[in-house]
């Protein structure tokens, strides 16, 4: 069905309140940031130093930057994107497979604001959108824990096998389902989240603080690990899918969506913001286009077949300006024009998805990814997912290296975890103690104190509840790579010394 046309008068009107929107979604509030006193007048701007040339960079490209200098996105070089610890240097890890995303996202983000701007009346930077998505797609895996999903795997399990649940009264580090949930549902989404928000700069109220813009587009999941009532996710809602934010990190998260304007559908439960589907869109193609020439350039999947795969996407779809001409006859060069065609041709289809729902976007109404509501995207990519998995997933090599790092990380968090939790470490337990970083344990509201008074290691970590306790030691393993991770486990167990 097309979209209906309104008389002059009543489109002018939709397109003004619909830029209204759009200027509350795109906030650049930077989350975290008090709100000064009643009463309290205005500091002044110093005068401008004339030696100095102004900084004429957006929030959004400020936040941009503040990602890609962070240590936990240099951290992402060697963190599993499907192939862990490969010894080709060709293969794709999180890091590359993010920056390459946020390419995506930037060309889905400036395209979409562009044809917002000129077709749909609605006053927005095509630039500023771009920048927006761009940064949120480098973010977008920034919290996963070594070894990828089955890192989150392992802490999941860990946690139902070692930790009992609230209801075990006395028994349990946690107060409260939620908290509980957080944990045994480990999330790398969350994690992202609680990085940017709280873990970079933690001394102060909302770390780097970021704009609520970005941390709104990298929000695929806006709701906590326990619904109201406990109720179960809403079928088909993919905002519910999985959970965003940890109870530790509530307030950070909901001030972000409230002054974004999301849908607050229930409360801690929000409405996607409109361009975290441009986001998720970006990963999207990446994932399954680029994992498909990873696993041929690994001899998982035939070259030959997976380039046929990646011709046939979107065949349908004129290319104007793009004569038809024989594929090349070296496979490698077939494979990257292949490549290319399909993400060129998979991004203005996305693109075209969004503006035919923005305003359903717009209202927190849309629930489906874009790709999959393109009727001929779909189809395509699920066949190239399901190839994928089948023969590049589920290798023997992933599916072997996977299942140590499983080990891997189960044996650090019994050794880290039960050493903070309890309140009678034993000598062991201090010496565990003594490998955490010193940081793991600062918060803000404690920042006044401890640059007073640094307090001792046992003193700051009892001065903690034992859920935050746990989220501590999460966050120092999710931190790490994937070769540091199984290098410590193998010198903590005593299957290799320090040199």
């Amino acid at each position: 069905m097309g979209r209906q046309v309104l008389p002059h008068s009543e489109a002018a009107v939709g397109s003004s309140s619909r830029t209204d929107r759009w200027k509350e979604l795109l906030s650049p509030h930077r989350v975290g940031t008090p709100a000064p006193k009643e009463g309290t007048p205005e500091k002044a701007a110093p005068p401008p130093d004339e030696r100095i040339l102004p900084d004429e960079r957006s929030d959004y490209d400020k936040d941009y930057d503040r990602i890609v200098f962070s240590s936990e996105f240099r951290c992402l070089h060697d963190k599993t994107q499907v192939f862990p610890l490969s010894t080709s240097d060709y293969t794709r890890t999180r890091l590359t497979h993010s920056i390459e995303a946020s390419c995506v996202g930037r060309s889905l983000g400036h395209l979409a604001g562009r044809h917002l701007s000129r077709e749909q009346g609605v006053e927005v930077d095509p630039s500023h959108l771009g920048t927006i998505v761009a940064a949120a797609c480098l973010a977008h895996d920034i919290g996963n824990p070594p070894f990828g999903h089955s890192g989150e795997a392992a802490i999941q399990h860990w946690v139902e096998q070692q930790l009992a649940p609230p209801a075990e009264e006395g028994m349990s580090p946690f107060q409260g389902p939620a908290e509980w949930k957080d944990l045994q549902s480990f999330e790398g989404n969350a994690q992202g989240l609680r990085i940017l928000t709280r873990l970079q700069s933690r001394e102060r109220w909302g770390g780097l603080r970021y704009t609520a813009a970005t941390l709104g587009a990298m929000s695929k999941y806006p709701r906590p690990s326990v619904l109201p009532g406990g109720r179960l996710p809403v079928k088909g809602r993919v905002s519910e899918k999985k959970f965003g934010y940890f109870q530790d990190d509530q307030k950070l998260a909901v001030e972000a969506y409230q002054k974004l304007g999301l849908r607050e559908r229930e409360p801690g439960v929000f409405s996607r913001h409109p361009l975290a589907f441009l986001v998720e869109a970006a990963d999207d193609i990446c994932y399954a286009v680029i994992d498909l020439e990873d696993s041929a350039k690994l001899g998982l999947v035939p070259m030959k077949e997976a380039c046929e795969l990646l011709e046939q996407v979107l065949p349908s779809l004129p290319s104007p300006g793009r004569p038809t001409r024989p594929p090349p006859p070296h496979l490698e060069t077939r494979m990257a024009q292949a490549r290319a065609r399909a993400i060129g041709m998979l991004i203005p289809a996305c693109v075209k998805v969004f503006l035919e729902h923005a305003e359903e976007m717009e209202q927190g109404e849309w629930e489906t990814p874009l790709v999959s509501a393109h009727p001929d995207v779909r189809g395509q990519l699920d066949e190239i997912k399901r190839i994928t998995r089948r023969q590049g997933y589920e290798s023997e090599r992933v599916l072997q290296i996977e299942s140590a790092g499983f080990k891997t990380l189960g044996g650090l968090l019994d050794m880290f975890a039960l050493a903070v939790v309890t309140d009678q470490p034993n000598r062991e337990q201090r010496k565990l103690r003594q490998l955490l970083p010193m940081e793991s344990f600062q918060r803000p509201e404690h920042a006044e104190d401890d640059a007073k008074k640094p307090p001792e290691r046992d003193a700051a970590i009892e001065r903690l509840s034992k859920y935050q306790r746990l989220l501590c030691v999460t966050d120092y393993i999710s931190g790490m790579t994937d070769g540091f991770a199984v290098e410590l486990f193998q010198r903590l167990s005593g299957i290799k010394l320090p040199t």
